[in-house]
């Protein structure tokens, strides 16, 4: 998807020139006031920039120069909305209905495909009123996927919902983007959204892009501090399952180089795709490696110094291992004592108990 533009709204300018992949899920990030929300507004014709190109695939949505401004309902486009925005006179099967072709959709299989990937049958003749926030996203998600968009743009669909409806929906837009193989721009300023959904990240601030690129470089980046914060400092691992423990509950995870990380068991065959998130504040470095006999710590990991960050009360080390990157928190006390430098081998320990099952998902 190609993306050239300058807009002014309401005072806020938003000057964009960028690709976007025809495929996965795109997550555009950052803070409130940043022109997440004006950027998809834009691509859907919901708001008109002053200049520009906004194209999908052969399909020219926007073009100044060639006065192309194609309306909103020849964009195939499907939109959810912060809230579902039902109609709600109507119950739920005449909600999924709307602007539904039937005749397109031989036996109604496209119909039957929605209802069980979001599993919404038991809801069909319930009205909007009587559902729950979660209830009610599926339902949107639903009726924006039976328009057979070619694009699907979600502004912040789980901002309204409780924790444990999030988690919830987010399955289902897991499943629903493997399913479909529709591309999604989707809106959030949730690291956890990012974390479970993004195959590609874009971040805006001030109305111009930051960065952009595959999920784990953007994270990684050090641009990316300011929004993960001291507490939440945290880099995102690619790895793949290597093996199960024959004895304990626990799952190995190939690092690379013949490394391994353990955590908690994760259901998946070998070699199935795992991203994980390890948080700064989990990793003590040493600079010799204790045998297992002599740590209650199982992961213990080779890696080399490549950026030390001293700031005001603590130090971040970035270390590499492999194709990945860990930060690490210490103090100068600890930097000073183990005469750390950049380029340096050392030893990072991982308490596999400090990564919880919402630090990982399989791709």
């Amino acid at each position: 998807m190609k993306i050239k533009l300058n807009a002014v709204l309401n005072e806020f300018e938003l000057c964009i020139d960028t690709e976007i992949a025809d495929s996965g899920i795109c997550v555009i990030f950052g803070r409130s006031g940043s022109g997440k929300t004006s950027l998809i507004n834009l691509i859907a014709g919901l708001e008109t920039p002053i200049s520009g190109v906004i194209s999908h695939g052969d399909q020219c949505f926007y073009d100044s120069d060639k006065n192309i401004n194609l309306p909103t309902h020849q964009r195939d486009i499907g939109y959810v909305f912060q809230q579902a925005r039902l109609f709600p006179h109507l119950d739920v099967n005449a909600n999924l209905r709307y602007g539904y072709n039937e005749t397109a959709d031989a036996n109604q299989v496209l119909l039957k495909r929605v209802i069980d990937l979001l599993q919404i049958d038991a809801l069909l003749k319930r009205f909007p009123s009587s559902l729950s926030g979660g209830e009610q996203q599926r339902v949107a998600i639903g009726r924006a996927l039976l328009k057979r968009p070619k694009l699907l743009l979600m502004d912040e669909p789980l901002s309204s919902l409780d924790h444990p409806r999030k988690k919830e929906l987010l399955t289902y837009l897991e499943q629903l983007n493997k399913t479909f193989k529709l591309p999604i721009l989707y809106v959030t300023h949730s690291l956890d959204e990012v974390l479970y959904l993004a195959d590609e990240m874009l971040v805006l601030d001030q109305g111009k892009l930051l960065l952009q690129g595959d999920v784990e470089s953007v994270w990684n980046h050090p641009k990316m501090k300011p929004w993960l914060g001291h507490d939440q400092q945290c880099a995102l691992l690619h790895t793949k399952v290597s093996a199960q423990h024959p004895k304990h509950p626990l799952t190995a995870l190939d690092l690379g180089d013949g490394q391994q990380l353990w955590v908690t068991t994760i259901n998946s065959e070998f070699g199935a795709p795992v991203r994980l998130r390890i948080y700064a504040k989990d990793i003590s470095l040493t600079a010799e490696k204790a045998t297992r006999t002599q740590t209650s710590i199982r992961n213990i990991i080779k890696a080399c110094i490549v950026d030390i960050d001293i700031q005001q009360t603590n130090v971040s080390i970035k270390l590499a291992l492999g194709s990945n990157f860990l930060w690490a928190d210490i103090t100068l006390w600890a930097l000073e004592d183990l005469q750390l430098s950049v380029g340096q081998h050392i030893y990072a320990q991982i308490k596999g108990v400090s990564i919880k099952n919402q630090d990982w998902v399989t791709n």
